[in-house]
């Protein structure tokens, strides 16, 4: 073991939140001050002196306090001086470990001058009696933090250190996002390259090729910050990783989003992700980026693993969009076994587990490809018939009978307000009475709660009617949407992947009944995006 140099002090700084309302005497420069005046009083030499700014200290592993460790371990230092025991640490175990252990084994003197501790004097029994109470206040003010930030996270409050990308923080209030018009077109684009059904990986390639900065990089170029993680010769290299995370992110639909990890503990501060449920989510905080249908689409492209080419190398155009009837699984491509067949598609479990656990649900490549490109001119056409009609169809297409419907619940509807109206006179009322003594008190009680039970009871049905009528106007702008993406395919001869990512949210194929080319019937389901499934009748399948 080294010899130390035993008149020969290190001075050691450390601040962070953890020090609660005491930062201001506790600052960097204050005990700076406190600790060289000290030394000098006491005629010691400072090798130098070490700070550890804004690490809390329920970690040691804090990078000037591990180099002065490292002088102590090189003989360089005798003395090590802190203004207080907390500045050493807030954590129990730890202190004990270097005060008890770590400095007697290597000749160091400790001294904490504000809490009179001085291990030359011989063992101090306040000193384990503070470094508890030190930890305990750590673990307060950790509980007060977490408090106040989950306050924050359910009133809506952004607390990141930087804005989501394709979004800033609001000037004149940090806590409240609004859109980047610099890169909110690409988060657009992103998510709607996804519903076209583009890969993670390949909008990645896009974005890259395109030299536009990745989230990182363009937060180093406004900010100043992260400079350090972006390779200075590739600042547009994107990531799919980094796709992924941009389009599962429900803030670009305008909601807040919080609580999505925690540390393990206020000792150990390694981010952990919490569960999905304990998420906080506050519905339309901040105006959205991405439309909801928009939003759902990528979702289910990203989910879909998709085989995009067959394997004698043919494009599979139907590539997760074929799902089983009876177990839900895709269906997968088999190679024709003559010369000139297309192949078909059977159920991937039943060619993982054969018929015990499901059947084939064979459909060819030639007969699906027909099928679905007759389905499609027929929309189209219908589309374009009524393109100088569009809303009145659309609202004849979501419901049969949506007139005489809406009718009904507005009816309804204007009948509950009006009665939930008389029982709020009729309540009032009831009240004067029952302070002039015109009806005794238990009267009075009898008849309220009555009453109220029925306004509660208004209020929810008013709530259900609302709801069926936001429902109906949603249905109305989903098949106008519909009608609108369709007609764009009103003189298609042929099908491709893109066109059916556009239009076509699944393709339900079911088992075919009868096994003779002329007498086999097979249905299969075609769920169009916004609308979900058209009438269609079973179709003869060859």
């Amino acid at each position: 073991m080294l010899k130390q140099q035993t008149n020969v002090a290190a001075i050691y700084k450390r601040l962070s939140r953890d020090d609660g309302g005491d930062a201001e005497s506790n600052s960097i420069v204050t005990q700076g001050q406190m600790l060289r005046r000290y030394a000098h009083e006491q005629g010691f030499v400072v090798y130098d002196e070490y700070t550890d700014d804004g690490i809390s200290g329920t970690t040691f592993e804090r990078k000037d306090f591990k180099r002065m460790i490292k002088d102590i371990e090189d003989g360089k230092v005798g003395i090590v001086l802190c203004k207080d025991l907390s500045r050493l640490g807030r954590n129990n175990a730890m202190v004990a470990y270097y005060t008890e252990i770590f400095f007697p084994d290597n000749d160091i003197r400790f001294i904490a001058v504000s809490d009179a501790i001085d291990t030359f004097n011989g063992d101090n029994e306040i000193m384990p009696f503070k470094s508890v109470v030190n930890e305990y206040y750590a673990k307060d003010i950790s509980r007060k933090v977490r408090a106040a930030y989950r306050t924050k996270a359910l009133n809506g409050e952004f607390t990141g250190a930087y804005a989501p990308y394709g979004y800033k923080k609001d000037t004149e209030n940090k806590h409240q996002l609004v859109v980047d018009e610099n890169v909110s077109g690409v988060v657009q684009r992103i998510f709607q390259m996804a519903a076209d059904g583009l890969s993670p990986y390949k909008i990645a390639r896009k974005l890259s090729a395109e030299k536009i900065l990745t989230p990182r990089a363009y937060v180093a170029e406004q900010y100043g910050k992260y400079k350090d993680c972006v390779h200075p010769q590739y600042p547009a290299d994107w990531h799919h990783g980094t796709i992924v995370t941009i389009l599962k992110n429900q803030e670009y639909l305008g909601h807040f989003v919080g609580n999505k990890s925690t540390t393990k503990s206020f000792k150990n501060r390694k981010i952990v992700r919490n569960r999905k449920e304990e998420w906080i989510v506050i519905p339309n905080t901040h105006q959205p980026i991405v439309e909801q249908y928009v939003f759902d689409m990528a979702q289910k492209e990203i989910k879909t693993k998709k085989r995009e080419k067959t394997a004698s190398g043919r494009e599979n155009i139907f590539a997760g969009l074929l799902r089983c009837s009876d177990c839900g699984r895709a269906l997968g491509y088999v190679k024709g076994k003559t010369e000139g067949h297309q192949g078909a598609y059977n159920c991937n479990l039943y060619r993982q587990k054969a018929t015990r656990y499901c059947s084939a649900h064979y459909i060819p490549h030639k007969a699906l490809y027909q099928l679905v490109l007759e389905d499609v001119q027929r929309n189209a056409q219908i589309a374009k018939q009524y393109e100088c009609e569009l809303s009145e169809y659309a609202q004849k297409m979501a419901s049969k009978n949506t007139n005489t419907k809406h009718k009904r619940i507005q009816k309804e509807l204007d009948k509950c307000k009006q009665r939930s109206n008389e029982l709020n006179t009729i309540i009032k009322k009831l009240f004067e009475q029952s302070a002039l003594g015109v009806i005794s008190d238990e009267r009075f009680l009898s008849m309220s709660d009555e009453y109220e039970q029925e306004q509660k009871e208004l209020t929810e049905r008013i709530a259900e009617l609302n709801g069926q009528l936001d429902k109906q106007d949603v249905e109305e702008s989903n098949t106008t949407k519909f009608l609108n993406t369709v007609r764009n395919y009103s003189n298609i001869t042929e099908l491709n992947a893109p066109i059916l990512n556009d239009l076509i949210d699944s393709i339900v194929v079911y088992n075919a009944e009868g096994r003779s080319r002329n007498n086999r019937v097979q249905r299969v389901e075609i769920n169009y995006k916004f609308i979900g499934l058209m009438s269609m009748d079973e179709r003869d399948v060859v």
